[in-house]
């Protein structure tokens, strides 16, 4: 596909945007949506309870939550002087769960095919609404959005995930598909960026509290400098190491050996074979140096899980989140090609038992990477990667696990969030089945609870249909990639 971007140092477009979405937003309030308030004590009691520290389902004889918070799981309160203001009383189909964290979760579209820019208040209402109550970004290319929005969710004025915005990419992909390599020349990040640009761009973006960056298409002296820099700040990094003519920009063993975090999509850009015969030897070396691996599974499957796997992958009518005017547009422009060839996948498979069977469980990590050019949504595609995990043999609880407290670790959170435990933020989901029998009970949610305030997700759903998307053609100028320099006169 052919991308046209418009460039511009121009910044009233982007504020009118900002403002025009926030209006909106502000309808759909925490008060429209919590069935308590927070400062009440709520007893969560019946039904099974999977923590995501212990390798059980087990009965939940009670988890009390107040102010946010987990003040008390497993109580007894037969023997207890604990008193409680509420109390939900769960069946015994019904599982609770921590509520989950997408480690690649785009926020951005490309639906008038200018490039791709962020929606954050609808896509993040589908996010919740499908038990992510976290969402780490992955790169986005209009950031204030996803601040601004992080922000206001934080403050209770709007509903949604917790955002952890990762800020621009860091490297060449800021100028998205017009470039294909690092050593491409992009506005917004030249060739003949300095080493002093790279580090005041990294300490820039987390003064504005981001915790982790995403590395794509920068050399091996950028992503050194990157990775260092990160680093001082107390921040995590992970990266997108190929380039789009299937070759490094910066070789894994490199990117791990400089101190990478995390790596995304793939351990080897071969398809068996020469190009993966050092696969062990790479799944040593992250494994060493505890490197989480993000592999996008169901993004990489995509088409072609689809068309074998059927309502297994596909199981609502998505599009209908769009306005009407984009399905049309999305309509006409039909199904993208496979991300990989079956012979890829095929690898990327191979890679992701290997990984999980060397020793991996702990540093598996569950990521969206929805394409952002079809109807298909990363709320749901959450599920679709959770199922595709299991597809390619990996446990259920290890999925679980992955879904929850690995994301929380790898993003340094693990304190707060990822299990259910006392002391931690009140984000947990409720289900209806059990998911360490059949993963696709983690669809069937039946109560979302982030910081300790309750959400139904079908009120969420509904209230986000035909929302996403420019509503006429004469509403694509907010829909447009406009690439921004790096160096403004």
């Amino acid at each position: 596909m052919k991308f046209i971007h418009k460039i511009t140092t121009h910044k009233k477009y982007r504020f009118m945007f900002i403002s025009v979405i926030s209006l909106i937003g502000l309808i759909l309030s925490v008060e429209t949506y919590a069935r308590w308030d927070n400062d009440e004590s709520v007893l969560i009691q019946g039904g099974w309870l999977i923590d995501a520290v212990s390798d059980e389902r087990r009965k939940n004889t009670g988890i009390i939550i107040q102010n946010g918070k987990i003040i008390a799981v497993d109580a007894d309160m037969k023997d207890s002087s604990l008193t409680v203001s509420r109390t939900i009383d769960l069946s015994d189909t019904e599982t609770i769960l921590p509520g989950m964290i997408d480690m690649h979760a785009h926020y951005n579209f490309d639906l008038v095919d200018i490039g791709r820019v962020e929606e954050v208040i609808y896509n993040g209402i589908i996010f919740l609404a499908n038990g992510v109550t976290s969402t780490w970004s992955a790169g986005e290319y209009y950031p204030e959005r996803v601040i601004q929005q992080r922000d206001l969710i934080d403050a209770g004025k709007m509903i949604g995930p917790r955002l952890f915005a990762s800020g621009p990419y860091f490297g060449a992909f800021r100028c998205e598909y017009t470039i294909k390599t690092a050593k491409d020349d992009c506005i917004a990040w030249p060739n003949d960026i300095s080493e002093q640009e790279i580090r005041n761009e990294v300490n820039k973006w987390a003064q504005q509290g981001v915790i982790s960056i995403k590395i794509k298409q920068a050399s091996p002296g950028e992503a050194k400098i990157l990775i260092e820099q990160a680093h001082k700040n107390g921040m995590t990094t992970t990266a997108h190491l190929a380039n789009y003519h299937g070759e490094y920009d910066v070789h894994l063993r490199d990117a791990i050996l400089m101190g990478l975090d995390r790596v995304e999509h793939r351990i080897t850009l071969g398809i068996g074979g020469e190009r993966s015969a050092d696969m062990d030897q790479m799944i040593d070396l992250m494994l060493s140096n505890k490197v989480y691996y993000d592999p996008n599974i169901q993004m990489y499957g995509g088409i072609d899980l689809r068309k074998e796997l059927g309502v297994e992958m596909v199981w609502t009518n998505e599009a209908q989140y769009f306005t009407p005017y984009t399905q049309n547009l999305l309509k006409k422009r039909g199904d993208p090609p496979p991300e990989s060839t079956p012979e890829a996948f095929k690898q990327r498979l191979v890679e992701l038992s290997a990984f999980y069977k060397k020793g991996g469980e702990d540093l598996l990590l569950v990521g969206t990477d929805e394409p952002v050019y079809t109807s298909l949504l990363p709320g749901f595609a959450y599920h679709r990667e959770l199922y595709a995990m299991v597809y390619a043999g990996i446990p259920n609880m290890s999925v679980i696990r992955a879904a929850t407290i690995n994301g929380a670790k790898a993003l340094g959170v693990d304190d707060e969030l990822g299990s259910i435990e006392v002391g931690k933020k009140a984000d947990i989901i409720i289900i209806n089945g059990d998911p360490l029998v059949d993963i696709k009970n983690t669809r069937n949610i039946k109560t979302i609870i982030k910081d300790g305030e309750i959400y139904d997700p079908t009120m969420l759903l509904n209230s986000a249909k035909g929302s996403i998307g420019p509503q006429d053609p004469e509403d694509h100028q907010e829909w447009e990639l406009q690439i921004r320099p790096l160096r403004q006169e």
